[in-house]
């Protein structure tokens, strides 16, 4: 059990018990000092409509926004423990898309909130941060599997007004600390004409001597990053891409055999057959057996340039 000790009043201190208009009052109140990272909108903040798809009031805790990730940040409170913790990531996601022109002109509107333009801003998308004095084991994992979307903060109130907060993950001091020794990281590298990461090490040695195919997968990558989160392994015969619900299989050419292509990249993605000037083959034959291939994905394409890679990023893109 947590204790702790006034140096002043010489004493253990009480812990005390508020309630949760006192707890969102007290952050509402001292929001840069605990959030400083999220621009503050309102709390308390109602709309018509359902939050939860088995509740009646659409009332948000706390409605802030995220300048770095352009997304929605819904702060939830409770008092004690909540059980029902593991829906409320997907009904807050529901709600705010099903709601985002209304949440984005009365934040704009009527709170006079700065924000992007309506078009910059993720609609599909929130980050999430619960508040409560306890969570289970199912709650942290999921929070820590979330990708940085769902924040879990345990609280304790004590005597003398005093709060004590504990991040169970993503805690905003840690990241500030990874990212610092991220951006040494890839200042040394510079300095010392080194990959920056050890994705791009992984890349460089799959495409070893393949420059041109390396050069279109940086492009075909980078592209993608613009979009959202991509995972990448690097394997024996392949590169597994993985960026949403969507998978790419890689390989590299030299850029000969009858083909003259630098990269084939394999998607299940129907959009891409819609360019008729990039040079694709379908493994599903009528009639006969799936066609083999390196990766799972359906549609095998054969990229000769940079044009074309944008080609089939323009195709893709509206399904990722």
């Amino acid at each position: 059990m947590i204790r702790l000790f006034s140096s002043n009043n010489k004493k253990f201190l009480k812990s005390v018990d508020k309630s949760e208009a006192e707890l969102n009052r007290f952050l509402s109140e001292n929001w840069n000092d605990f959030f400083p990272q999220f621009k503050f909108i309102k709390s308390e903040f109602t709309l018509d409509g359902n939050v939860r798809s088995k509740g009646t009031a659409g009332r948000l805790d706390i409605l802030a926004f995220n300048p770095k990730s352009k997304k929605f940040v819904v702060v939830e409170l409770k008092k004690d423990f909540d059980k029902n913790i593991r829906n409320q990531a997907s009904d807050y996601k529901d709600f705010i898309e099903d709601n985002f022109a209304d949440i984005y002109l009365l934040s704009t509107q009527k709170y006079d909130v700065e924000l992007p333009k309506f078009i910059e801003i993720s609609k599909d998308n929130i980050e999430l941060i619960l508040i409560a004095k306890e969570y289970s084991h199912l709650d942290v994992d999921k929070a820590k599997k979330s990708k940085g979307e769902i924040t879990l903060i345990r609280y304790m109130w004590f005597e003398d007004e005093l709060l004590l907060i504990d991040y169970l993950n993503n805690d905003p001091l840690e990241l500030i600390e990874k990212e610092n020794t991220e951006k040494i990281k890839k200042i040394k590298a510079i300095i010392d004409n080194k990959p920056v990461n050890d994705t791009i090490t992984e890349i460089d040695m799959f495409f070893h001597k393949k420059d041109e195919a390396k050069r279109l997968f940086l492009i075909f990558y980078e592209l993608l990053k613009s979009i959202a989160i991509v995972e990448i392994e690097a394997q024996q015969t392949k590169v597994k891409v993985e960026i949403k619900e969507q998978s790419f299989s890689v390989v590299g050419f030299s850029g000969t055999g009858p083909r003259k292509a630098f990269l084939q990249i394999n998607t299940n993605i129907d959009e891409i057959t819609s360019v008729s000037t990039i040079d694709i083959d379908d493994r599903v034959r009528p009639g006969a057996k799936k066609k083999g291939s390196l990766g799972t994905e359906r549609y095998e394409v054969y990229l000769k340039s940079e044009d074309e890679i944008y080609k089939m990023f323009d195709a893709i893109k509206a399904k990722i």
